[in-house]
């Protein structure tokens, strides 16, 4: 690809792509909260290309549920996965194929110079007449690149606030970065699509995986993640951290490692900012499984019944998780967790019981997708 570029007679000096994204309507106030930066990157990229598969309306009309992230979160396994786990190359390559590109290529600093880099972007953008993907600090929920300045020099990035932000998100964050090359920069390039699947075809591979990963976490190797998040919560204060001080590391929960001094007092505030994004994470990835069923009834008349009852399952198992009165975060709170009810072993003991309650309704939920399968004819063990 760096070979082509190069042989391109001229490159502008300064370009953008034309802007192909789907337009908010008058009663669009927010996008749903997306908080997976993976997800977001094809998201971006396939709607402001103009390939996407379009948006949704929920609620009263003014919350528009992206189609592209849902099938992102789903395809990869990051829907139904632990919190401690993110996608692998090869589960974000799938989600690629199953869209109908050719495998997304990844080149590090360590294979490419800033020059080689800045002449791949441009041969993507203009050549390709397709965004690319460059994970940048200010843009850490996920951007996409649909332009540059300055030769390369500057990158101008596409994407939206996050809810938490701004709550009034659908305006489209437009933003320069400069000295964006270092040794951790990574160029993610998508190829031409090959073959353009229906939107009814790529539900009916977010089916196959979903019992995949379901089935993982609720009798396979998955399952001890959740059960290791929950052991953690029941034990005293001192034993959590000794342990966090030992293996640096909070055992089934969101992703971190901790890096600081190996002291009592920094170890417990690791654990403590650990547990606010655990419970955001569990309830937004079963929040778009809910959202998956609902968006696939569409496409399923026969069994739209069934697959609503379903989502509103995943519905319920994200509020145990994610409702302000009753559920996990009632108990602490959040933004930061009330580090005084944290440390109550009382307080812990019922937040390890609703990670026990939405284990159980994964469980539940497995049972229900099986179902449905069997009776649409899927085989047991088909997956991408």
């Amino acid at each position: 690809m760096n070979k082509q570029a190069q042989q391109e007679t001229a490159y502008p000096a300064a370009f953008t792509l034309p802007d192909k994204s789907t337009k908010i309507t008058d009663q669009t106030k927010h996008n749903c909260p997306g908080y997976a930066p993976f997800a977001n990157e094809f998201s971006y990229f396939m709607d402001y290309s103009g390939q996407g598969f379009g948006f949704v309306h929920v609620a009263d009309g003014s919350w528009r549920c992206d189609v592209n992230y849902t099938l992102a979160d789903v395809l990869t396994g990051h829907a139904m996965r632990p919190v401690c786990t993110v996608p692998l190359r090869g589960e974000l390559n799938r989600l690629y194929r199953a869209a109908g590109f050719p495998e997304a290529q990844t080149f590090t600093a360590a294979q490419m110079t800033e020059t080689e880099m800045r002449e791949a972007i441009k041969y993507a953008l203009v050549t390709l007449g397709q965004p690319v993907i460059l994970p940048v600090e200010s843009r850490f929920f996920g951007s996409v690149v649909m332009g540059y300045k300055d030769n390369g020099g500057t990158l101008v990035t596409f994407g939206y606030p996050p809810l938490f932000a701004d709550w009034n998100n659908t305006q489209p964050k437009i933003e320069e970065v400069k000295n964006w090359y270092n040794a951790k920069t990574e160029l993610t390039i998508v190829g031409k699509r090959e073959t353009t699947p229906t939107a009814k075809e790529m539900y009916e591979e977010g089916l196959k995986q979903i019992r995949a990963y379901l089935e993982a976490g609720v009798r396979g190797e998955d399952a001890r993640h959740s059960e290791a998040w929950e052991n953690f919560l029941r034990k005293s204060m001192d034993e959590m951290i000794a342990e966090v001080k030992e293996t640096r590391v909070v055992p089934g929960a969101d992703c971190g490692k901790y890096e600081g001094p190996a002291t009592d007092g920094d170890a417990r505030k690791f654990i403590e900012n650990i547990a606010d994004p655990t419970w955001c994470d569990m309830a937004e990835r079963r929040y778009y499984l809910m959202h998956f069923f609902n968006q696939a009834a569409t496409h399923f008349p026969e069994e739209a019944q069934t697959m609503r009852a379903i989502a509103s399952h995943f519905w319920k198992a994200s509020e145990i998780m994610g409702n302000q009165q009753t559920g996990y975060i009632s108990e602490v709170g959040h933004d930061p967790v009330n580090a005084e009810k944290f440390a109550d072993p009382e307080v812990r003991s019922r937040m390890a019981d609703c990670v026990r309650r939405f284990r159980e309704a994964d469980a539940k939920g497995l049972e229900m997708v099986e179902e449905l399968l069997k009776r649409m004819g899927f085989a047991a063990n088909e997956t991408l």
